[in-house]
């Protein structure tokens, strides 16, 4: 029996990456397996931009995904961490917290975490889950609450540029995804979070050499990356970020390039360690993310100006000064995205 998973949730034959059984209540304490396999420990400051997805389902709220800090009030996950298919899922089920290093919800030792509860969700609308092979698995959190830059919690670069995208994919390039998964084949969830060094694999290869039962659910929008050597993700990486890094005025940052979708798996382990995944590419859904964060590549452009990376970072980031519009702006504000939205001039 062929099974696939998505760092997250499992629905019929298709396990996602970490989050097993149905959404909400039975079965919500055992859809959790989480973790990067064969990865190492992680330090916080080493990925401020990692969020973790929680159910509040269960007390204390259990970890179900990943996510990866975009904005101040923005997290970039995988839809099907929230949706089996078009159904529309319930805020009041879920949190986010960043900043943190350790699984449990409530853990004492996480001095720098910040949590929210989920204010909206939004998935592209021809999401259909399972139905469509896991096609535009993307969602944007939205919190109640922002999140404010310190040492441990920051905004990952986000950049459409065809051209460095291209770069950063290239192939054997190596990106960095971190997560709480499963540490093995049938191993138990990290407590701890964990991260891999994952190399860029091209599509053809991607498709050739994965299962004929799999390759439809390399979609058109998804890339893939990974060992076969048992360096992978595994359940509970679902939503979790694709890094690649690019020095930028001359210091290196992090860019996110792919969000944790799909994998093939054996039926008789929890997870398979010994293969690539797809992860959802974040170029093919520039408008998603511009209709929510419209100015979010302005932090890490390069700049000839004497303004540093952490400060553009902060005031990109403040995006309250964004607000939708059905038909005219207010004075000192001007139309963006097809007067969707008034910027400030």
């Amino acid at each position: 029996m062929f099974v696939q998973y998505i760092l997250c949730v499992c629905f019929a034959t298709t396990v996602f990456a970490g989050r097993r059984g149905g959404r909400g209540g039975k079965g919500e304490t055992d859809r959790l397996d989480h973790f990067v396999s064969g990865g190492f420990k992680e330090e916080m400051r080493m990925s401020p931009w990692h969020a973790g997805i929680y159910t509040k389902s269960t007390t204390p709220y259990m970890q179900i995904c990943g996510g990866t800090l975009i904005a101040k009030n923005v997290v970039v996950s995988a839809a099907h961490c929230f949706s089996e298919s078009r159904q529309k899922p319930s805020v009041a089920n879920y949190a986010v917290a960043v900043g943190k290093i350790y699984r449990p919800w409530n853990d004492a030792h996480d001095t720098g975490a910040q949590k929210s509860d989920v204010k909206e969700i939004i998935i592209p609308p021809r999401y259909q889950g399972n139905v469509a092979n896991f096609q535009d698995d993307i969602a944007l959190v939205i919190v109640e609450k922002e999140f404010h830059n310190s040492e441990f919690v920051k905004p990952a670069c986000v950049s459409f540029d065809e051209r460095l995208d291209e770069e950063q994919l290239w192939v054997g390039n190596t990106g960095k995804v971190a997560g709480w998964g499963l540490t093995g084949e049938d191993a138990r969830p990290s407590q701890v979070l964990r991260a891999a060094i994952l190399p860029s694999v091209t599509i053809d290869k991607c498709i050739d050499e994965s299962p004929v039962a799999f390759r439809s659910y390399i979609t058109g929008d998804k890339i893939c990356a990974g060992y076969n050597n048992g360096t992978a993700v595994c359940r509970g990486d679902s939503g979790g970020g694709l890094m690649f890094s690019s020095k930028i005025d001359g210091v290196d940052r992090f860019f996110l390039r792919g969000i944790v979708s799909t994998s093939n798996t054996a039926e008789e382990h929890g997870c398979n360690i010994y293969t690539w995944a797809t992860f959802t590419h974040l170029l093919r859904h520039e408008h998603l993310v511009k209709a929510v964060v419209p100015d979010v590549e302005e932090a890490c452009s390069p700049k000839s100006s004497d303004e540093g990376v952490d400060d553009r970072i902060a005031r990109l980031t403040d995006i309250p000064r964004i607000q939708r519009c059905d038909c005219t702006c207010p004075p000192g504000t001007y139309k963006i995205r097809h007067g969707k939205y008034c910027k400030n001039l």
